[in-house]
């Protein structure tokens, strides 16, 4: 009886404890989805040849392209370009960037540089932001170091020095390209990374980082993690350094060269019984007809039930005639009809007759043309010594708007680039993420158990109960626990399960002790718990309203917009 009752009481304890959690639940579903986001400031930077935050300042330097694309009079880059804060998933308030505004467009946009800036000094850093406020089905997201002097309209005929970034169009990969003009015939030959990474594709802003080392080593990261390394004199495609020798063009195969190992032996003659008209398969003289084969009987006959059809007219439908079936005279029979006898292999067949192969005695081997110095060839060994970049620019083609950028860097120094990625962009994808997880829909509550669920509460766990008391039981017993217990003179096994009893009879009452002092206080916390909520919801309200105020007053003459998070997941601004 004691265990029933510490059962009981168990139950109840549980109960009340999930319905605390149910409650604890609804209350977080209550809280408020706008969340206040960090508010932008410039971060100060030195020393970079570009550093691009898309501050008032600095917006003018961007020109957007309307040049016609190479050999299409009818493509034109009319794609639209805005910078403006984010509508999706807005992770800094007041933060602009430069988005592509429109679909299905060529865009073209650019920025020259204070001064060109030389890759040779110390090598090269280039970092930029990409956010892609709606999912990127096909189109790009690189950036281009436009090669000084960079004139005229921005096309993809521009000569560019690097092409870095991520790219879109059935499987996804981030770009690493460079240009490298070949000292001997003076052309531009373009080197691609081999094996890129693949980027996120998600509305979140990502950080993309190249750095290009005076060793000649490179490293692509992502959000700064490193997800690409290797040697520009080894990882691209094709290699900038060309073979020292190559095969001579005008190196032609003599006439008379004998690249076949083996040949057939001239002196070799077809012996005279070789019968080449021996056929393959030929009547087996011994098979014998099988008993009972029905010789007289066809395989088909008219079916003996079909009868003519009432409107079958001779004359237009011709003479009829019934349907045929196999024969049941032919189901029980090994066969009928005529009997031919099976075909088997000819013993004889030798088929034609070849020579047989020897080796060539004029045989010298593979042909290969001889080799020669490659007039082209060269050794760079100073990759890193970029040309000079004289300006940066996005030319890309994609289905997708909302494409934006921001934060870019470019310069020599990685720690700078760290630094930003550090204090720049991971407080602003922290934020972002914080919003998308606002937004995102809640689970419901757990349903929260009634009285009329205890009976079937009680039952249940009553049958764990005792399944786990048996399961208990027969695992001692299987390993002697029990044996050696009862068979202990000192009478062991009894002052165990004494022990046992005991134990379990202070368990129930401190279940039951809990129980009741729970009874007593559920109902005064459960109202003290409301009051507190309804307070702490009011007193939240009241805040919220003053700090509106106060932040409209503290704006004067700026914009004076705050941005805040909708439930589709658009960041607004609100005056």
């Amino acid at each position: 009886m004691a265990y029933k009752l510490g059962l009981l009481v168990l139950l109840a304890l549980t109960a009340q404890a999930s319905q605390e959690n149910g409650d604890a639940l609804n209350k977080a579903d209550d809280s408020e989805t706008n969340i206040k986001l960090p508010e932008f400031s410039p971060y100060p930077v030195s020393g970079a040849a570009l550093w691009e935050q898309f501050v008032d300042e600095t917006e003018a330097r961007w020109k957007s392209s309307n040049a016609l694309k190479e050999g299409d009079e009818t493509a034109r880059y009319d794609g639209e370009w805005a910078i403006e804060t984010p509508q999706i998933l807005a992770g800094v308030s007041g933060d602009k960037g430069l988005v592509v505004k429109s679909a299905a467009h060529h865009h073209a946009i650019s920025a020259r540089l204070d001064e060109p800036f030389d890759p040779s000094k110390g090598g090269l850093v280039l970092q930029y932001e990409v956010k892609l406020q709606q999912d990127l089905k096909c189109g790009g997201a690189y950036i281009k170091l436009l090669t000084a002097p960079s004139t005229g309209e921005f096309s993809d005929q521009t000569p560019y020095t690097v092409m870095f970034g991520p790219d879109k169009c059935g499987d996804g990969k981030v770009h690493l390209i460079f240009r490298h003009r070949s000292p001997v015939t003076g052309e531009y030959t373009e080197h691609h990374l081999d094996q890129p990474p693949t980027p996120p594709i998600d509305a979140m802003s990502h950080v993309y980082t190249v750095v290009i080392s005076p060793d000649n080593s490179f490293k692509v990261m992502i959000d700064g993690t490193e997800r690409r390394s290797g040697s520009l004199l080894n990882d691209f495609v094709p290699p900038v350094n060309p073979p020292e020798e190559i095969a001579d063009p005008d190196d032609k195969k003599p006439e008379d060269w004998e690249d076949d190992e083996k040949i057939p032996d001239p002196d070799a003659t077809r012996p005279d019984d070789w019968n080449e008209d021996a056929p393959l398969m030929v009547p087996d003289e011994d098979a014998v007809i099988p008993d009972g084969w029905l010789l007289e009987e066809a395989l088909l006959v008219d079916d003996p039930k079909a009868e003519k059809p009432s409107d079958w007219d001779d004359e237009e439908d011709g003479d009829w005639s019934a349907p045929q079936i196999p024969n049941p005279l032919c189901a029980d029979a090994p066969g009928c009809g005529p009997w031919e006898r099976p075909l088997k292999r000819n013993p004889e067949y030798v088929g034609k007759w070849h020579a047989p192969l020897i080796d060539n005695p004029r045989y010298k081997g593979e042909w290969a043309p001889r080799q020669i110095r490659n007039p082209k060839f060269f050794e760079d060994k100073d990759l890193y010594k970029l040309n000079k970049i004289d300006a940066v620019g996005f030319e890309l083609w994609t289905m997708q708007a909302g494409i934006t950028f921001d934060n870019i860097y470019l310069g020599s120094s990685a720690e700078t680039a760290a630094r930003i990625s550090e204090d720049v962009w991971k407080p602003k994808h922290d934020s972002e993420v914080a919003v998308d997880q606002a937004l995102r829909p809640k689970a419901p509550p757990a349903a929260k158990p009634g009285l009329k669920d205890v009976p079937a509460m009680v039952k249940a766990r009553i049958e764990d109960i005792f399944v786990s008391i048996i399961d208990f039981y027969a695992l001692a017993q299987h390993a002697g626990v029990v044996t050696a217990l009862k068979e202990e003179r000192s009478g062991a096994f009894a002052a165990v399960m004494a022990l046992c009893a005991l134990g379990w009879l202070v368990w129930n009452a401190l279940l039951l002790g809990g129980f009741l002092l729970g009874l007593g206080t559920s109902a005064s916390a459960s109202a003290s718990a409301s009051a507190s909520a309804a307070s702490d919801k009011q007193k939240a309200k009241t805040e919220d309203e003053s700090s509106g105020v106060n932040d409209a007053k503290a704006s004067g003459s700026s914009s004076g917009t705050s941005t805040s998070v909708d439930k589709s997941g658009s960041a607004v601004k609100r005056k």
